[in-house]
């Protein structure tokens, strides 16, 4: 458990296509005490879940299925909700208007999940 985190307090919006990664995330997030929406493998069905609740976090994949996510992207920062690109792209692959969103690697380690949730928790993530 992530110190200074109340179980089920934080709201994680996992956004993955692949299942075995989508799966897996889900389930470290909730081992951690994240209160887990999803995983959505699509873009139309993360769309639908931040609009019927907004997530405090969320992590996702820029590929779904051949579609990017860059739509999602933009309505989360809209509203306000950090975004962590889990993702295979290296950064230059990505469009200069997410170069404030935090990244996570793939493949990434436990320890790099959790640390970009608590620099986003802590409030030290100043690319946000």
């Amino acid at each position: 458990m992530m110190e200074g985190v109340t179980p089920g307090a934080v709201r994680v919006l996992v956004v993955e296509d692949e299942y075995f990664l989508a799966s897996d995330l889900g389930a470290l997030l909730a081992e951690e005490g994240f209160s887990v929406m999803g995983p959505h493998g699509s873009l139309f069905g993360a769309l639908k879940a931040i609009a019927e609740h907004l997530p405090d976090i969320v992590m996702l994949d820029v590929n779904l299925q051949g579609e990017m996510s860059y739509p999602l992207i933009d309505e989360l920062v809209a509203r306000s909700v950090p975004v962590i690109i889990v993702t295979g792209y290296d950064e230059q692959s990505l469009p200069s208007a997410y170069e404030s969103c935090r990244r996570v690697i793939k493949p990434y380690s436990r320890t790099d999940i959790l640390g970009a949730i608590g620099m986003v928790l802590a409030g030290t993530d100043h690319r946000l």
